[in-house]
């Protein structure tokens, strides 16, 4: 099971065709944009492969001295080899290599006969993140080697802390944060984007050993070539920029043709990551928070990448963005998008699997790449503070639903039960927003005249008022029993109170003539 000859990794192509490709060769059809998926490959698993592929292209490119990525899958063989020289035969590119040798992404841990057996590859990868995707641990019986070969991607170079003796990646900001993906993405597929990553991660090769002074040009990269026995920890410095990270003791084993897996704890992680530091290693696909807090990478929490979130990262407001996010030379124009990712990690739980494609039409990236995010992100924050304008009048309007439709001498705006039953409806409304936030944003971006950006602002903030009273209001009336005069009276109150309070918002009056009392 030779990754750099056998054809163990399983593609759909572009003509919706099914082939199984060696590690060259599938460079070689990434490098025609010519693959359209892995059916192997899961959701939270997306990043990880991406990373490492795009990782090892250009940490064998960068060793060979090439400036752009080869497109033969012999080409691609020979560099990729050429990283591993003490091992003529191959071994750190083999799924099953003997115990003291390394196999991929497995170190060299010596017997394995006393440590944890794993049955199938499910069980092997993120397991917290399986039970949180509704997914039994240990169902992938029939396993093919590319679901050992993804599961292996994913914990070794994303994994968190599980408790004593299972340490994660030095990429993150602590065992129980994540190591997210944030990046440009440009048109094409899959493979348009990997070799676009591995362009800019060869070009900014040099910025990166000047920013980061405690790596070295000709550092170890591959790090499961040395041996690990679990009781020290690797400095980072000294190691190449793109290193390839493990943070298991683990190794493949073989029946014939069936995999299993043997698991070791560790005393230490591999790659030591002083608290100090707060994940932040360069990592190409990692934004950096800097606030009053100081700096840190990005943590992505149970929100996933809401609309308030992303619009930090995209615009920068408080948040230095990931190398891989900004354009490069030659970049922008249409077709390009602002792809996140990341598995949100808690103490003993996950919180879901975030992924959201941000399409940036072509005058936006023009404004981007031209470094007029501060007016951008002014622009976004304002559309923020706007929503939670429309937002605020929706509660008021959601409340006088729930307290039966009082009038105003009546309504109690500290009701703590109408307060309570809003919430999970205003919760729905936020999910309104952020529905199309930046196809909204971005339509008055592309408006030529202030007049058209002020007519393309009061048209969204009308759809947001439209939308919370034909979808929140009314559905919490229809799902709330009630006798049917009463029900009728609390929704003619709960609508006038929401469009009394949304066109007479003192915040909104720039756009709206104020609803008088006597309307």
């Amino acid at each position: 099971m030779d990754l750099l000859q056998d054809s163990l990794i399983r593609i759909v192509d572009t003509a919706g065709a099914s082939d199984g490709v060696s590690l060259p060769g599938l460079y070689e059809r990434l490098a025609t944009d010519g693959v359209a998926s892995f059916p192997g490959l899961r959701a939270h698993q997306r990043h990880p492969w991406h990373a490492l592929l795009c990782q090892l292209g250009a940490v064998a490119c960068l060793k060979a001295g090439l400036d752009a990525p080869p497109r033969e899958a012999g080409a691609w063989a020979a560099i990729l080899r050429a990283l591993t020289p003490g091992f003529p035969d191959g071994e750190p590119w083999r799924l099953v290599s003997p115990a003291d040798q390394p196999a991929f992404l497995q170190p060299p841990i010596g017997p394995v006969g006393a440590l944890n057996a794993v049955a199938t590859p499910d069980e092997l990868d993120m397991l917290v993140t399986s039970r949180n995707h509704d997914l039994k641990v240990a169902r992938m019986a029939d396993a093919a080697p590319d679901d050992w070969l993804f599961a292996l991607v994913a914990l070794q170079t994303s994994e968190g802390f599980l408790g004593a003796g299972n340490f994660g990646v030095s990429r993150m900001n602590g065992g129980f944060a994540n190591r997210p993906g944030v990046g440009l993405a440009p048109p094409g597929g899959i493979g348009a984007h990997i070799f676009r990553d591995i362009h800019r991660l060869i070009k900014a090769f040099d910025d990166v050993l000047e920013r980061f002074g405690e790596y070295e040009p000709e550092g170890p990269a591959l790090l499961w070539l040395q041996p690990w026995n679990g009781e020290t920890s690797m400095p980072r410095k000294g190691l190449h920029p793109w290193y390839i990270e493990i943070c298991r003791r683990v190794r493949l084993v073989s029946d014939g043709d069936r995999l299993s897996a043997r698991v070791g704890n560790s005393k230490a992680m591999r790659v030591f990551m002083d608290k100090a530091e707060a994940g932040i290693t360069g990592d190409p696909w990692t934004p950096v928070v800097a606030d009053e807090r100081g700096r840190r990478a990005l943590t992505v929490d149970a929100r996933g990448f809401d609309y308030r979130r992303l619009s930090a990262i995209l615009f920068q407001s408080g948040i230095e963005p990931a190398l891989l996010q900004r354009f490069g030379e030659g970049e922008a124009g249409p077709g390009w998008s602002l792809l996140c990712r990341a598995t949100a990690r808690g103490q003993g739980k996950t919180e879901g699997h975030h992924e959201r494609r941000v399409p940036i039409p072509s005058k936006a990236a023009a404004r981007m790449k031209a470094g007029e995010l501060p007016a951008l992100a002014e622009l976004a924050q304002a559309r923020i503070r706007e929503a939670g304008f429309v937002r605020s009048a929706l509660r008021f309007g959601l409340m006088t639903l729930f307290q039966n439709g009082p009038d105003r001498d009546g309504f109690d705006p500290r009701d703590p039960s109408s307060a309570r039953r809003a919430e999970s409806f205003l919760d729905r409304f936020q999910a309104e927003i952020d529905r199309d936030f930046f196809e909204a944003l971005f339509r008055e971006v592309e408006e030529a005249s202030a007049d058209a950006r002020r007519t393309a602002r009061i048209a969204w903030l009308e759809d947001l008022y439209r939308r919370g009273r034909d979808t929140v209001l009314r559905g919490a009336a229809s799902s709330t029993p009630r006798s049917t005069m009463r029900s009728h009276r609390a929704l003619v109150r709960a609508e006038e109170n929401y469009r009394r309070a949304f066109y007479g918002a003192k915040d909104l009056d720039l756009y709206f003539r104020k609803v008088s009392d006597a309307a």
